[in-house]
Parts: structure tokens; sequence; C-alpha cells
């Protein structure tokens, strides 16, 4: 692993579900954290784990958002006197011992749990949507951070975001999307998406998820946001439904994309989803679309 003087971070994931958070860089940087565990733990064995096919390499403020989601705030820069963590070599992070996952506290991963229910629209709702358009609504925390910079009213994870008030004349205006592709059952959902694309990170408001795509929405134009621009992934997707985060390693192609004043709305078609990824997209719909029906 070469020596590019930059922490890489990386996760692991479970049914898309964040379960470990890295940060590595060689040769004096292997600490990681987990939801049950959310103190740093040095770890030899860190090392291998960019070479492992399972992990996905996020930008800061991707892992900033995960160590949010276990209640933990991410600081740039590493911890000093953490406790080591005594392993086996070399580290297998696709097969883990009883031990190492005693020692992260992700006995859990990998136990298989009924499968979500796939979300279905009644037909007559169906018919309904290919007549009307679909309102444009983003949600409360919104913004773009551009590289290590940030953007306005930058939050400790360097996210720029913006309140309801701000998003008021977002969430006005109706867009057409007759022309965008309906393969999938889309449903509500009120969140965020941290999109990486090269070495920036763009925070956008989510409107509604499928199993083949997003729509979202930013309160401003977006030098990133075109027609037929692509995404090298990954996608993180965090909904106020749950606490959690999914993390999906997928390109994604913008398929539209339209302007409202001095908002952007615009719609990403998910490249090929692992089955577990799509596990976790229909987990989230479900729970998205469960507690809408308890409103």
């Amino acid at each position: 692993m070469p020596d590019t003087g930059e922490v890489r971070y990386l996760v692991l994931a479970d049914r898309a579900v964040p379960y470990l958070l890295a940060r590595v860089r060689w040769p004096d940087v292997a600490q990681a954290s987990s939801a049950a565990n959310p103190d740093w733990l040095d770890d030899p064995g860190l090392f291998d784990l960019p070479y492992d096919p399972s992990a996905v390499t996020v930008s800061f403020a991707q892992a900033a958002s995960v160590a949010a989601s276990w209640g933990r705030q991410l600081h740039p820069g590493t911890a000093e006197g953490v406790p080591s963590y005594i392993r086996r070599m070399p580290a297998n992070w696709s097969d883990l011992s009883p031990s190492e996952r005693r020692a992260w506290g992700i006995e859990f991963v990998g136990r298989r749990s009924a499968p979500a229910r796939r979300v279905r629209r009644p037909i007559w709702f169906e018919a309904k949507i290919g007549v009307s358009s679909a309102p444009a609504q983003g949600n409360g925390h919104v913004g773009a951070l551009a590289g290590a910079g940030g953007g306005p009213s930058a939050d400790a994870g360097g996210l720029a975001t913006y309140g309801r008030s701000q998003m008021a004349d977002v969430a006005s205006g109706p867009v057409s999307v007759a022309t965008e592709r309906r393969d999938h059952v889309r449903v509500r959902i009120d969140g965020r998406a941290h999109i990486r694309s090269g070495p920036s990170t763009i925070s956008v408001g989510l409107v509604d998820l499928s199993e083949g795509g997003v729509r979202c929405v930013l309160p401003e134009a977006a030098p990133l946001v075109a027609p037929g621009a692509t995404f090298g992934g990954p996608f993180l997707l965090e909904a106020e439904v749950i606490t959690s985060r999914i993390c999906l390693d997928a390109t994604g192609r913008i398929s539209w994309h339209r302007t409202i004043g001095a908002s952007t709305h615009f719609g990403i078609a998910f490249g090929e989803l692992a089955a577990g990824e799509t596990e976790g997209v229909r987990r989230l719909l479900s729970a998205s679309r469960n507690r809408r029906g308890q409103r």
C-alpha cells in the first residue's frame, strides 16, 4: 500500500448498513471503530483491509456521516494512545474469527434475517402517477461540499447544511417526471445523500428512492449535476426513518435534470447493485413506507 501521506477511510457493510469504519495510512495509521464499539482501536490487520473486495473506500464526509450515526464526531487526523487488538495474521476481513467478531462487537454480521417485503403500489395508484406530476420536495438537511473546503454553514463533518426555512422555495414547484424511467416502485423518503464524485462530495436532499435510483434536490446550481453526468460512488444514504445509513458501492448516472428558480432537481440511476445492497435498499424502502403509513 503506497504511502500517499493521506489517511484513507473505508467501511464494511452488511446488507448495505455500515458496521465497521476504518482509517488507514501505511505504515503508521491502522484504526477502526464500530457501532457496538465506537472508540478507536489499533489493529495492524487493517493494513490488509484496502485489498479486501468487501471494503468500500469513502470520503471523509461520508465517513463522518457514518460516525455521526454511531453518536461520534469524526475529526481529521488520528487518535493517540488508543488500545490495540492483537490478532492472528494475516487478516481475513471476509472471514473473521469469533475472537475478531467479539473484539469489534460485530457477532451479528452474516446472520440472515427475514427478507424485507417488496414494496408494491396498488394498480390505481400506478395509473394516477401516469397522468400526474410528482411534487418535488426537499428536506431540511441539504447542501454541497466541494473537496475539503466545505460550503456555507459547514458543520464539524465539513458538510454544508441548510435549514427548513431556506428550503421553502425548493419545495414549492412541481417537477414533471414523465421522461423518467419507472422500472421500479419509488417511495417518498426524507433524508440526505452524500455522493462522492472524484475528490469531492455533494450532500443533497432525498425526495424519493427505488431499487433503481434516487431523486434528489439541491437549493442551488451545482457544476457536478448535469444531464448524463456520472458518479463513481459510493452513495451514502441517510433517512429520517432509521438511525443508521446505507452505503451503496455502485456507480450512478444523472438520468434527468430540472432547474426551478435557484434550485436543482435531478434523478440518479444506479448501476448494478450487489445482492446485499439491493436488500438494504428494500429494507429502507419498507421502513420508510411503514413510517409514512403510521402518520
